[in-house]
């Protein structure tokens, strides 16, 4: 039997086992479109859970501080809170140099102390925050993974929610789920999680600016350290075509008006304070501190 024809048969089977868990067609809580999604919400949470200690050592482990954490998590959920979908988001600095934040299938959102190291204030921490947060709440990742896993092994997930083996089942949501780590996300994922993430950063008390000005320190050290971003550039494309499009969306969308693209972040006092005790608890001191 072909290949091709043995994918679309597993693929049938998929559907025939996880549709009437999953509900089939739904509507996009982000977007408002109608879309085939196969793996259904509670899955999609374990599968993250699943992966998240493999993935937090293979990226150093947590930065060993509580109270940066708690800053992490206090930031994050604050824009999480205004997301279109309601999931357990959680919020995790991870110590790893390289600059990058990726999501795990079901909210578990991951930055690295290198990312967060080159940043200046705590608006800036929002946008990269949000703009994860919008890859979760918009299905970005199961998207990804219904297109790019292979159908062999999304049936081996819908064991799971059938009842079948449930450890081998696990075993494969966690490959999986660690596979988000390096899926590239297509060019309107990333306009899209642009987009709604400024939102979301907005309605939570932030300046849209913010968006900006994260793209503006990654383009600028791109062009200044081309690898230190080679691993976030296969995950999330930037370029000065995202730049326009978020600066024409603060000039289009009546929500933005009124707020200027030189305003202090009032919150830059704390988060220079967290960055020094960034450099202190995490396993690199090379980033130069933020200015107040």
């Amino acid at each position: 039997m072909a290949v091709a024809n043995r994918r679309n048969i597993a693929l049938l089977l998929l559907v025939s086992i996880i549709l009437p868990t999953a509900g089939g067609c739904s509507t996009n809580p982000v977007t408002g479109k109608s879309e085939l999604i196969m793996i259904p919400t509670s899955q999609e949470i374990a599968m993250g859970l699943q992966a998240a200690p493999q993935v937090e050592t293979q990226f150093g482990g947590p930065v060993a501080d509580t109270i940066l954490q708690a800053y992490i998590q206090r930031v994050g959920k604050k824009v999480a809170a205004v997301a279109d979908r309601e999931m357990p988001y959680d919020f995790t600095l991870v110590n790893s140099e390289i600059p990058n934040a990726f999501a795990l299938p079901g909210g578990k959102i991951f930055i690295t102390a290198g990312l967060m190291s080159r940043m200046t204030n705590e608006q800036q921490l929002a946008a990269v925050l949000g703009h994860e947060i919008v890859h979760v709440a918009a299905k970005h990742g199961v998207k990804g993974m219904q297109r790019g896993v292979g159908a062999s092994v999304l049936v081996e997930i819908a064991g799971a929610a059938a009842g079948a083996d449930k450890a081998a089942a696990a075993k494969a949501a966690s490959k999986v789920a660690a596979s988000m780590v390096t899926m590239k996300y297509g060019r309107n994922d990333e306009y899209e999680s642009d987009k709604y993430g400024m939102k979301y950063m907005t309605k939570a008390g932030y300046n849209p600016w913010g968006m900006v000005e994260l793209l503006t320190i990654l383009l600028n050290l791109s062009e200044k350290e081309p690898g230190a971003l080679a691993a976030m550039f296969q995950t999330h494309p930037l370029s000065s075509q995202r730049i326009a499009a978020v600066k024409a969306n603060i000039a289009d969308d009546p929500m933005y008006r009124g707020y200027s693209p030189v305003a202090a972040d009032p919150n830059t006092a704390q988060f220079v304070g967290m960055h020094k005790r960034l450099l202190k608890h995490a396993t690199f001191k090379s980033a130069p501190q933020p200015k107040q």
